[in-house]
């Protein structure tokens, strides 16, 4: 895939996971697309607030804070439900790009996250370790979001009382 919304490349930190989910894309597509829902599975992140009115739409902001790092102000950029949307965020030490694509799969869904960093001033320097740090970091949210969504998608199960 190619880069996408960080003008300026410069040194950039890209980050890429995919996974299959058994789930439908468009249920996929609804729960990780929503930056509201991201503080269920990125365990990095405290909390988001949207700052604009209306609904998840191409120009809807939102204010995200995280464990480290100053709060970061992201805005959806492209939205063709259900297959991609493109968040970018800007913070004093960082530029970020953010991009979901779901695809149908063999299991129903098939998603892919990329995210592009680029630090700013010294911090620059330090990107190939961001690299390396966030890769895992990445594994285990879309590890989440598939056992989130699959969990979700499960009929309940009977219990003995009700005869199952």
């Amino acid at each position: 895939m190619e880069t996408f919304v960080i003008p300026d490349p410069g040194r950039i930190a890209v980050i890429e996971v995919e996974a299959d989910i058994a789930r439908s894309p468009e249920d996929a597509f609804d729960y990780c697309s929503d930056p509201m829902n991201e503080p269920q599975w990125n365990v990095r992140m405290k909390g988001v607030e949207k700052v604009t009115d209306g609904p998840f739409d191409v120009g809807a902001r939102y204010r995200m804070e995280f464990v480290s790092g100053p709060p970061v102000m992201s805005e959806c950029v492209r939205l063709e439900r259900p297959s991609v949307w493109e968040m970018f965020g800007r913070s004093k030490v960082m530029r970020s790009g953010w991009r979901g694509r779901v695809l149908a799969g063999p299991a129903g869904a098939h998603l892919v996250l990329r995210m592009e960093i680029q630090l700013r001033g010294v911090l620059a320097l330090a990107t190939p370790l961001l690299r390396r740090r966030m890769r895992p970091e990445l594994q285990r949210d879309i590890a989440t979001i598939k056992a989130t969504l699959e969990e979700a998608g499960r009929p309940p199960e009977q219990s003995p009382q009700s005869g199952g």
